[in-house]
């Protein structure tokens, strides 16, 4: 059962990290999901990230049951709201490691 609770709780991160773009991407989106070894890297349009910070998604990924996801959603939150202040900012983010225990890295582009 634990397992089980693991493996929800990993895809519910890993979806949300890689979803965000789903969530307020339009057609003409130009977010990039792009698979790493062990991972992937999800960049987000200015468009995407205006979205990301005005809605605080991240408030809501720290509420998922997962050890990173606090971290994770404070981070893209504050991210976010710093490349907002910029017509072309975007947020780009990586997230490495067994689903049920992801680990990353977060930068702020201008």
């Amino acid at each position: 059962m634990r397992v089980l609770r693991k493996l929800a709780a990993g895809a519910l991160f890993a979806g949300a990290a890689s979803g965000v773009a789903v969530m307020g991407a339009g057609e003409a989106s130009a977010v990039a999901v792009t698979p790493l070894p062990g991972g992937l890297q999800v960049d987000l349009n200015p468009g995407d990230t205006q979205w990301v910070h005005q809605t605080h998604v991240g408030q809501s990924i720290t509420g998922l049951p997962n050890a990173s996801a606090a971290s994770f959603g404070e981070s893209l939150d504050s991210a976010a709201a710093l490349s907002s202040q910029y017509p072309d900012g975007r947020v780009v983010f990586t997230v490495y490691g067994p689903i049920d225990q992801p680990s990353g890295t977060m930068l702020a582009l201008k």
